[in-house]
């Protein structure tokens, strides 16, 4: 930021240096000389001096291109740093889903236990009840051990998938 500062101070001091010149070159002629015609050839003289400031407007335009350039170049690095990050950030986000995916599948899996387990619980309330009949127990038993049974391929499933 400061670098540029300079640059417009610089451009500015020029600007006001070549009016300055400019003025005195223009009242020198005119508290010199006291005809108008000495002043029109005095003035012709001055022709390299318009070629002068032609070719320092000349000069000022590359500079200005060269600033558009290395301007342009900058923005073009940056374009470029922004779309690695874009890349990262979207590579971020997949993981991200991809976590928020396991993670859905580890609630829905404990879930499942959880109620298969509150089953579990009433089947064996069924089993240790003094009111239950033994027919109510030994379905009660076939039905827990079915439940146990798929807990077990639950588990197994597990160690399949290798969840962490």
């Amino acid at each position: 930021m400061e670098k540029k500062a300079k640059k417009t101070n610089y451009l500015i001091i020029t600007i006001i240096l070549v009016v300055l010149i400019w003025s005195i070159s223009g009242l020198t002629i005119y508290l010199v000389t006291d005809n108008w015609g000495d002043r029109g050839t005095m003035g012709d003289m001055f022709g390299a001096v318009n070629a002068l400031f032609s070719g320092l407007a000349f000069a000022a335009l590359i500079y200005t291109l060269q600033l558009q350039r290395e301007e342009i170049k900058l923005n073009r690095t940056e374009i470029a740093l922004n779309r690695n990050e874009l890349s990262k950030s979207v590579k971020a986000q997949q993981e991200s889903q991809e976590a928020l995916k396991q993670q859905v599948a580890q609630t829905h899996l404990t879930a499942q236990l959880n109620a298969m387990n509150t089953v579990i619980n009433y089947y064996n309330s069924q089993i240790e009840s003094n009111k239950s009949s033994q027919e109510t127990i030994d379905k009660a038993r076939a039905k827990r051990r079915l439940i146990i049974q798929k807990i077990d391929e639950l588990i197994d499933e597990l160690d399949d998938l290798d969840v962490e």
